[in-house]
């Protein structure tokens, strides 16, 4: 595969990956991930008249994708408030994808630029949310160009999180 199909290939991964997330369907969302996934939202130090500074390190999220599994089946049981108490919808907008790095084994690294809005659709007296941040992933592909995600970060370009909850993806 040259450089032009693999970029198409995975371009096409993360748009039909943002549209699994957005229909709700964290079953086949579940399929996307390797079985080492690792998920992490990076939270920065904000240093007046700077830009954001991650070279702490903190965690404001991280989960595997075994985590994501219980997020996703406690959801859905009657446990789940989130999911049937606020019925928040979310559409997620995926750019600037680009190749960073080839390795070896097929893993690829991948960057790109995600805004979340979210939005309560019973109570239109609560305003939508913006989460944007840049992702790095690593991708894995396999012999029947399958690809699997085995890392995301996530770097936020807020240092507060404008959100009550965080049960999903970004």
């Amino acid at each position: 595969m040259n450089l032009q199909e693999l970029f198409y290939n995975i371009y096409n991964f993360e748009i039909m990956e943002a549209e699994l997330l957005d229909a709700e369907e964290y079953d086949k969302w579940l399929t996307l991930l390797n079985d080492d996934y690792e998920y992490y939202v990076m939270e920065g130090d904000n240093r007046q008249g700077k830009k954001l500074d991650f070279g702490n390190r903190k965690f404001l999220f991280s989960a595997d994708k075994n985590k994501w599994k219980l997020f996703i089946d406690r959801l859905f049981s009657s446990y789940g408030w989130s999911y049937q108490y606020a019925q928040t919808k979310t559409r997620r907008i995926i750019g600037n994808i680009r190749i960073v790095d080839l390795k070896e084994n097929n893993v690829v690294h991948v960057a790109s630029n995600v805004l979340v809005l979210r939005v309560n659709a019973e109570d239109i007296k609560e305003f939508p949310t913006l989460i944007s941040g840049k992702r790095e992933d690593t991708l894995r592909i396999y012999r029947d160009n399958e690809i699997k995600i085995v890392r995301r970060v996530v770097y936020l370009d807020s240092t507060s999180y404008p959100s009550y909850n965080l049960y999903f993806p970004l």
